[in-house]
């Protein structure tokens, strides 16, 4: 099954082309902060640390998923390039 709807991608999409800012907080909050942290700078034995990630890499394991030692991350197969890229530029300004 899906982390996420087609309709919170949607309003994720549009949080982050909003600049991080209006609905969708709670969606990222939801679907990627619940093993990530909300400031991306994840949780022991939960998931690594994704604020430190560049674009590309964030881009990489939304395509394909990514097995780690203490569990995988599935791929985003829903989500389009451009919101692939959306969530890896703000992955990587959420630390600055």
């Amino acid at each position: 099954g899906a982390l996420i709807t087609d309709a919170e991608i949607d309003t994720v999409s549009k949080y982050v082309a909003n600049g991080m800012a209006g609905a969708g907080a709670e969606v990222f909050a939801g679907a990627c902060a619940a093993c990530h942290g909300a400031d991306g700078e994840g949780m022991d034995f939960v998931a690594p640390n994704v604020a430190s990630f560049d674009s590309k890499l964030v881009t990489n394991v939304l395509n394909h998923g990514k097995k780690g030692v203490i569990g995988k991350m599935p791929a985003f197969e829903r989500l389009n390039a451009k919101q692939k890229e959306a969530v890896g530029a703000y992955i990587t300004d959420i630390s600055k």
